[in-house]
Order: C-alpha cells, then sequence, then structure tokens
C-alpha cells in the first residue's frame, strides 16, 4: 500500500508542473503544435495514441480515458514542448538525440536486447498482428518486419526486427524520426519507446 502512495505521489509532483506549464497556452496554438485534433465547441483535444482513443479537456487538461501514468505524463509534456516541426522522414536512434548518449545509447542497447530475446524467435505473424493491434502501420523495409507506432501525431516510433534463421539469431531496434527532440527531452523519449517496447510485449503475450 505504501509503494501505491509513493507512486501516486509521485505522479502528482510531476503532473503538477507539467500542467503549470501549459496553463494560459491557446488551444489552437496547442493544436498546431503537436498535431491533435481540437474542438473549439467542446474544447475537447482528441487524438488516438497506440490504437486508443484519448481527449483531452481543455484547459483543465483532464484526460480520458484513464492512461497509465506515464503515458499520461508524456502527453502532457509533449502538449508542452511540441513546437509543429515538421517530421523530417529519417531515422535516427535514441543515442542520436541531442544530449542522448548515455540515457538514449542505454535504451537502444536495452531494448536490441529485448527484442532479440523475446521477439527474434516468435511466429512473424503473430508479431505483425501484435503490432496492428498497437495501431503500428506496417511497411515494407530491409527489414523482416517494419511498423510504425504513433504514440502522438507527431512523434512516430519505429520498430525494425529481424527474425532468427539457422544461421542469425534474432535481432531489432527502435528509431526516432530526426525531429524528435522538438518535441519531447531525452527522458520522455526513453520512457516513449519503453512503453511502446512493453505494449508490444504485452499485447504479443495476449495473442499467444
Amino acid at each position: 500500500m505504501n509503494d501505491i502512495k509513493t507512486l501516486n505521489r509521485a505522479f502528482d509532483e510531476m503532473r503538477k508542473p507539467a500542467l503549470a506549464r501549459l496553463h494560459g497556452k491557446e488551444a489552437e496554438v496547442l493544436a498546431g503544435n503537436t498535431g491533435i485534433d481540437y474542438d473549439k465547441n467542446q474544447r475537447i483535444f482528441s487524438l488516438t495514441s497506440m490504437s486508443e482513443k484519448i481527449q483531452v479537456h481543455y484547459p483543465q487538461y483532464e484526460i480520458t480515458p484513464e492512461l497509465n501514468d506515464w503515458h499520461h505524463l508524456l502527453l502532457l509534456h509533449y502538449m508542452d514542448v511540441a513546437d509543429g516541426t515538421p517530421l523530417s522522414g529519417q531515422l535516427m536512434t535514441f543515442g542520436e538525440l541531442p544530449g542522448g548518449m548515455v540515457r538514449g545509447g542505454g535504451f537502444d542497447r536495452q531494448s536490441e536486447r529485448t527484442l532479440s530475446l523475446q521477439l527474434g524467435n516468435c511466429p512473424p505473424d503473430l508479431v505483425r498482428k501484435a503490432c496492428e493491434a498497437l495501431g503500428a502501420e506496417i511497411f515494407d523495409s530491409n527489414a523482416d518486419l517494419s511498423g510504425v507506432f504513433h504514440l502522438f501525431p507527431f512523434y512516430p516510433i519505429t520498430l525494425k526486427l529481424w527474425f532468427a534463421d539457422e544461421e542469425l539469431p534474432g535481432s531489432g531496434r527502435l528509431l526516432l524520426d530526426r525531429s524528435a527532440a522538438h518535441f519531447l527531452s531525452v527522458e520522455d523519449a526513453v520512457t516513449a519507446g519503453s512503453l511502446v517496447l512493453e505494449g508490444l510485449l504485452k499485447k504479443y503475450k495476449e495473442l499467444c
């Protein structure tokens, strides 16, 4: 019980400054910077994040349905930081983020290891279904399976996965668009990548 209270308190302490930074920002400007649809009559932002339909009520920034705490905070941070920079269409690792050598590079290694061990030996059709269940757009590339997860409108996270064969073990990577630093900090980027990775593993297990 104490652990739950501590986690709730930590979430509240991080949420307060995020709301304070958003206070007074114009809804139409936020919509343009984030790519999130805004209904000025209902005063509601609407988006789909990893197949979850989400509404943000303005100006209180109440979010429905209830999200995972980290997902909730990421959305508030995204709305605060986003500056509307166009997507570049070029991919990079988390370690290539400005100032991301330590935190981002660590996540690159961790996620590659997780993808290799937990998905690299799995049936490709099931992994593809898990990706699609999270709203990923599957596309052709040099990998055996590639998909783009739309965490937020201007924040795609790309999966590239190679399945194990007789000669090579499975391997995989999560990648960001080169515009990513205009929308989330390095710390938040790592949280975003973890959210996608954990969601994918959970969805795969549900399908097995």
